[in-house]
């Protein structure tokens, strides 16, 4: 696999494309107790997906009379892996080699100082990739046959790096063809806009953490953005609907600016077990997330 072309690197170290690069990097480093939460939400979905990853591998070792990979090695594949502010150390912990692959060339620097003390002293092995692996996703899986895939926070920013929004929501919808038979998940942005929220009197401090900032969503079928029809805590309504509250939930107002939809309502099939989670992204600002594992 070749890495991206020299002066494109160096653009990448400021943008990533429009969607990272060391704006991003200073902005996650000064964030990190304002994030606490969202990581936490974050991290116990990982291991519930590593849990169901795990069922799976145990079943088909099972049908397979022992042959195959033996049951300590598993290998996970992080695409968009940034420099993991967002992500889970333990979880990491749980595999045994790690390939990582984003634009950003600042990646593997940061990702190691994030993660690698720890992951070193399981031995670990972690190796990075300067690859736009959404662009080459059939070579990246064919590398790696047997491994779990995670798309971090990485798809919601898929239309902002192309400029372009049906392009990007047609390849998004094209993932889960090529992810056939893998077993894959993803947390990534599905709406994000300004919000405003009342101070508690006696702190000064936001509610946020007095809110109810999760939903179990089900997508029961693939009509348009509005009129899809959703399960929310187990209660069926419109997509819109569900979408509407939630965002009132976060702190966002009727008569407020419009939310940016980041075109990743399709990514997961129809009927997968999803959660939306809110991310204060930064005061006044909040993002949705869609989390989600699949074997599609």
């Amino acid at each position: 696999m070749n890495a991206l072309p020299f002066f494109v690197n160096i653009k990448n170290v400021f943008t990533a494309g429009g969607t990272g690069g060391l704006a991003w990097h200073l902005h996650a480093a000064m964030s990190r107790e304002r994030w606490l939460w969202t990581r936490t939400q974050i991290e116990t979905h990982l291991f519930k997906g590593l849990e169901l990853y795990c069922a799976q591998s145990a079943a088909q070792r099972d049908e397979s009379k022992g042959k195959g990979k033996g049951k300590g090695e598993r290998e996970l594949v992080l695409i968009g892996a940034s420099a993991g502010w967002m992500m889970s150390t333990r979880w990491l912990e749980e595999f045994t080699s790690i390939d990582a692959y984003d634009i950003d060339p600042l990646s593997p620097l940061l990702f190691k100082l994030n993660h690698a003390k720890a992951l070193a002293k399981k031995g670990i092995e972690i190796r990075f990739h300067l690859l736009d692996a959404i662009d080459q996703l059939s070579r990246v899986l064919s590398k790696h046959p047997n491994a779990l895939i995670w798309f971090d926070n990485v798809l919601g920013q898929h239309h902002i790096r192309l400029k372009d929004s049906a392009l990007a929501s047609t390849q998004l919808k094209i993932l889960q063809r090529r992810l056939k038979g893998r077993f894959w998940g993803s947390v990534h942005d599905l709406y994000s806009g300004p919000v405003q929220r009342a101070n508690d009197s006696k702190s000064g401090e936001n509610v946020r953490g007095k809110l109810p900032m999760t939903l179990k969503v089900i997508r029961l079928d693939n009509s348009d953005q509005n009129s899809a029809r959703v399960k929310v805590n187990g209660v069926e309504t419109s997509l819109g609907q569900a979408r509407q509250q939630f965002l009132q939930t976060l702190g966002a107002t009727p008569a407020g600016q419009a939310w940016l939809d980041h075109e990743t309502s399709k990514v997961f099939p129809t009927g997968t077990p999803l959660t939306w989670a809110g991310w204060d992204f930064k005061p006044n600002y909040c993002h949705c997330l869609e989390m989600g594992w699949t074997l599609d």
